[in-house]
């Protein structure tokens, strides 16, 4: 593969991971992150440090707070922030991204490709990139400091989609050298469908508040995720392949998909859970504004039920979690969302939906 250069928008644990792969790999990097202290902080780093599954130092070429330089003669832009921030990110590239550059969202998260479009066209934007969306971020990682990230697995497949729906396949093969993970997907409804952070981040969350609130921390997955936990899972996510079924998208539930991405045996969601290792060890947020509560409730959780609501399909235990997220942190969880409306699906036909996405 040609050495292309990536531009990589995020400085959180997948962002700097990914950069430090990048360049040990010998491509070209520039690392962007939009608070300045911790740019400040990176760029006095000598190296930047993976350690766990990825032991390497690198050092990015560039490190910066600033959007355009960041992605200036880059072929490749990987934007690894939280998806609910991807708005900003797509104003504050708008007016420099040119035409022939790639964008990554890892993940895009259900919508993901409609809404960074629909912000491009917002901001005026002068060109029509490829944008493509991965169904999941392909690390598992954490933060131990900054410039410090801890990997503890990696997935063996991510779905990765565009629009057109054809060009996946194309920026698959592209990468498949560097991202051998990245298989091609019908399309954006498919990558947006098969997350499973809405289910695995959100609803335990709410259900382990008082420990969150109280600042207790605690093993997120090994002992956030109890079987009680995890019969609420299951429940939302029977709701979530309902509203596959109805929009015509064939998406695994999520034990299978768990397996499949991590070889795990067991054939229930509780102990399938406990042995994934790469969970292992993963503390749980210590406070209400992270983004297992922010993202994945906004660009997960809610444009699922808003799907499924114009489509006819109920989710209520989907709902019942909005809503209690919404009581417990003073948001309107459901309006301030991805719904239909935003992504311009509003009173489409399911035919025309796949219309738009092909």
């Amino acid at each position: 593969m040609e050495k292309f250069k990536f531009a990589v928008i995020g400085a959180g644990a997948s962002g700097t991971l990914m950069s430090i792969i990048l360049k040990t790999k010998g491509y070209s990097v520039n690392l962007m992150d939009k608070d300045t202290a911790k740019v400040e902080t990176l760029k006095k780093l000598e190296v930047l440090k993976a350690t766990g599954k990825t032991e390497a130092q690198a050092k990015p070429d560039l490190i910066t707070a600033d959007t355009a330089a960041c992605i200036n003669g880059a072929n490749i832009i990987m934007v690894c922030t939280t998806t609910d921030a991807h708005g900003d990110v797509a104003h504050a590239i708008a007016d420099t991204v040119q035409e022939d550059q790639i964008i990554i969202l890892n993940p895009g998260h259900l919508g993901g490709v409609l809404n960074f479009r629909n912000a491009l066209m917002e901001a005026n934007c002068k060109v029509n990139p490829l944008i493509c969306e991965a169904s999941d971020m392909m690390f598992a990682c954490r933060t131990m400091e900054i410039g410090h990230t801890f990997h503890s697995g990696v997935k063996a497949k991510i779905k990765l989609a565009s629009i057109p729906a054809e060009n996946a396949k194309k920026v698959a093969d592209l990468l498949k050298d560097v991202f051998p993970c990245y298989v091609p997907a019908s399309n954006v409804l498919e990558t947006g469908l098969s997350g499973g952070s809405g289910m695995l981040h959100s609803i335990p969350c709410v259900m382990n508040i008082n420990k969150i609130e109280l600042q207790q921390p605690f093993d997120y997955y090994i002992e956030g995720l109890t079987p009680g936990v995890c019969k609420v899972i299951e429940a939302a996510d029977k709701e979530r392949i309902a509203v596959c079924t109805a929009l015509g998208v064939t998406v695994e539930p999520l034990l299978p998909h768990l397996k499949s991405v991590y070889g795990l045996e067991p054939d229930n969601l509780y102990d399938a859970i406990q042995s994934c290792v790469p969970y292992k060890g993963i503390k749980s947020p210590m406070n209400t504004n992270h983004r297992f509560m922010q993202e994945d409730t906004l660009c997960d959780l809610v444009p699922t039920a808003s799907i499924g609501k114009m489509l006819g399909v109920a989710t209520p235990t989907i709902d019942m979690i909005i809503a209690l997220e919404s009581l417990l942190l003073g948001k309107d969880f459901a309006k301030e969302g991805r719904t239909v409306e935003k992504l311009g699906l509003a009173g489409k036909s399911k035919e025309e939906i796949f219309e738009m996405v092909q």
